[in-house]
């Protein structure tokens, strides 16, 4: 078995991660997945899967996909130890300081970064597109239903890009909602804990040959 660690990470953490390696001088390899795997948690195990079976003679890898919907359970480590945190998601990571102990999170909130923002607009419930396709009526009618039970909207400050534009871009689904945005500060204390090998208790690890079992990870509620 060879000393390389690798990581597995989903793009949404790229500015943040990058920055943690470049803090922490790490010679870790990185692997940034697809964008959009967390919709079909099937896809998304499949492609985990696939990418930890053809590794070869490394140490360990690091799987920072965690809960997403339960896409990670039953993911084997066939090639390496696995090693994930005890994260519900990206989010989370995210959010993290110096112990997820004293992670806090509002469950019922929308939570953005300059990366989610992106994610948001590719998709199909972009205000914009939804206006041009249905009228503006229409759109928001919609709107107002399918985010009928939030009322708050959270950009994470990871210091790591220019809040400004995202702040910008959800104001206007905020103004229709007459929903809260809020600003919070975005540590990704969990990804500078990866970058520089420290996994202690707000990680968990899979030994070769066993596999990701549920419960593993913290529940949606």
């Amino acid at each position: 078995m060879g000393n390389q660690t690798v990581i597995l990470a989903c793009p949404t953490l790229a500015g943040e991660l990058k920055e943690a390696m470049k803090e922490a001088q790490s010679d870790s390899v990185v692997y940034f997945m697809p964008p959009g795997l967390h919709r079909d948690p099937k896809v998304l195990h499949h492609y985990v899967q696939d990418k930890i079976d053809h590794f070869y003679n490394v140490s360990k890898i690091v799987v920072c996909t965690t809960g997403c919907g339960g896409g990670n359970i039953g993911i084997a480590a066939s090639s390496a130890p696995l090693v994930y945190p005890k994260t519900r998601d990206c989010i989370d990571i995210l959010l993290s300081g110096d112990s997820l102990a004293d992670l806090k999170r509002d469950m019922h909130g929308v939570f953005l970064t300059e990366s989610w923002m992106e994610f948001m607009k590719e998709s199909s419930i972009d205000m914009e597109k939804l206006e041009k396709k249905m009228g503006r009526d229409e759109a928001h009618g919609y709107l107002k239903k399918l985010y009928a039970p939030i009322h708050d909207f959270y950009i994470i400050d990871t210091g790591c890009y220019d809040v400004e534009p995202v702040k910008k871009y959800i104001e206007p689904m905020v103004d229709l909602l007459q929903a809260d945005l809020h600003m919070v500060p975005g540590g990704y204390g969990i990804l500078r804990k990866i970058a520089g090998g420290t996994f202690d208790d707000d990680f968990f690890v899979v030994p070769k040959g066993e596999k990701v079992k549920p419960g593993s990870f913290p529940a949606n509620f």
